[in-house]
């Protein structure tokens, strides 16, 4: 038996960071840079519908619960955004090449020195439910293991079937 997560496949690019769809703030909070290296973005700019994944390359229970991820972008079919950020890396090339790596296509954030724990608190992964009217519905901290209990945040915090 194995709990091993399903491999994904590469890809070779991702979602722009300029595809993510956002309220019009500007500079008003906290400004995070585009993994893609295409400029920066208000974080709580971010428009809900949204799911937003905190992880890093290193961390395990990021690994563990990301093909969750990669599948729920894959049915947002332009409902909600799924967008991820990438922390506590060595370096940002190394996100960047295993966002490819791990096929994960969605837009991805980079928070270069580690300013959302003070948004997020500390630790990875972290997931947070942000509805339509830009509010914080629901914050996961810990990994989300199965899609099903991906579908059941869904509809319990943003009211959307997946």
């Amino acid at each position: 038996c194995s709990n091993a997560a399903p491999q994904t496949a590469p890809i070779e690019s991702f979602a722009p960071c300029s595809s993510i769809k956002t309220t019009g703030m500007k500079a008003d909070g906290l400004m995070l840079e585009c993994l893609d290296g295409e400029g920066e973005l208000a974080l709580q700019a971010i428009e809900g519908p949204a799911v937003i994944s905190v992880w890093a390359s290193w961390c395990t229970s990021c690994e563990a619960q990301r093909p969750n991820f990669i599948k729920l972008y894959e049915q947002a079919e332009g409902r909600f955004q799924v967008i991820g950020i990438d922390v506590e890396e060595k370096d940002k090339q190394d996100g960047y090449e295993h966002a490819l790596k791990k096929g994960m296509g969605y837009p991805h954030l980079y928070d270069r020195d580690g300013r959302t724990s003070n948004y997020f608190g500390p630790g990875i992964p972290i997931t947070q439910f942000i509805t339509a009217d830009g509010q914080l519905a629901f914050q996961k901290i810990g990994p989300i293991f199965t899609y099903e209990e991906m579908q059941q945040l869904m509809d319990e915090y943003l009211g959307i079937k997946v």
